[in-house]
């Protein structure tokens, strides 16, 4: 019983992936120092399929499965509840497409999870350019917000609903906890419902180091306010998913102690209330400063507002 490595099964959506970044990812997959590893693999983009040598060629010492594909794209979310649903691991680690993972990502991680008896552990990273360039060496020492104060054992469920405390592509979670999660939430990304489901049943770790380079290279799913040009795009495409997402998690844990308090910020952004905004910013204070300005700023003004968003982010 002492000799038993738990297994981890590295899950892999991918959509019309750069080749070059591809195979670097995988690459960096194949190197890793835990011995214990499957990768499970979806196409999610039925129309321009994947060449499938590529995974042949990179993963030369890591058995993988490629999952039969569907005729129609699942988008990002349910591309990783297929992938979940498929795991059979005592661990699942999700992975994007564009990334590069440090050789003792997943050890470190199952280490961690071991140690601090948790549902789900997040990593640092480092920022890197199209170019493999290292743009930022460690991102916790730049970005001091609160969704970059967190540490291991902090009740973050509340809180992440709305700012997504950490990428899908640090996580590693127990497996069965993430099984039984599914189906995810349609209403926002796959990581931000597996957090804070991993906060209100059990612990949430941090390992405090990069244990992977994020690749920001302009073409990510993720980023801010991508495809906002007007208040309206910002109401259909933030705050009336938000208000769902609320909706859907209450649903899911009825008995959530925090749920008063997100109905009632819920309503304040759909209502545009300033007062309650104010009241409950301590959920997500840039948010909050946001959605005031918002308010202010009229309708031809507001692409200005965007861009000045968007500015700060990148620093």
């Amino acid at each position: 019983m002492g000799d038993y490595m738990e297994k981890v099964d590295i899950l892999l959506s991918v959509y019309k992936p750069d080749r070059e970044y591809l195979i670097k990812q995988l690459n960096s997959l194949n190197n890793q120092d835990y011995e214990n590893l499957e990768i499970i693999i979806n196409d999610d983009c039925p129309e321009c399929p994947c060449d499938k040598a590529i995974f042949e060629e990179c993963l030369t010492k890591v058995p993988y499965h490629i999952l039969e594909q569907d005729k129609n794209n699942l988008n990002y979310t349910k591309s990783f509840e297929k992938l979940v649903r498929a795991s059979t691991g005592d661990y699942v680690a999700f992975c994007d497409q564009d990334d590069i993972w440090f050789s003792n990502k997943i050890s470190k991680s199952v280490e961690t999870l071991k140690r601090e008896n948790a549902l789900l552990v997040a990593c640092d990273v480092q920022i890197i350019d199209g170019d493999d360039n290292v743009v930022i060496a460690r991102y916790r020492d730049e970005h001091h917000d609160q969704v970059n104060s967190w540490h291991t054992g902090d009740d973050i469920a509340k809180n992440n609903l709305i700012s997504t405390y950490a990428a899908g592509m640090v996580m590693v979670a127990e497996g069965d906890f993430a099984r039984r999660i599914v189906p995810f939430s349609i209403y926002t990304g796959h990581d931000k419902w597996i957090i804070s489901c991993a906060s209100v049943e059990g612990r949430v770790a941090f390992i405090d180091e990069p244990l992977a380079q994020y690749r920001r290279h302009g073409k990510n799913v993720s980023g801010i306010l991508i495809g906002i040009e007007s208040k309206a795009d910002y109401m259909q495409e933030r705050v009336i998913p938000h208000c769902n997402l609320i909706e859907d998690f209450i649903k899911r844990y009825p008995d959530f102690k925090d749920k008063d308090e997100l109905l009632a910020f819920s309503k304040a952004r759909m209502e545009h209330n300033i007062k309650d905004l104010y009241k409950y910013r301590s959920l997500a204070p840039q948010t909050v400063k946001f959605e005031i300005a918002m308010i202010f700023v009229p309708d031809f003004l507001f692409n200005t507002l965007i861009r000045i968003v968007r500015k700060i982010s990148k620093k």
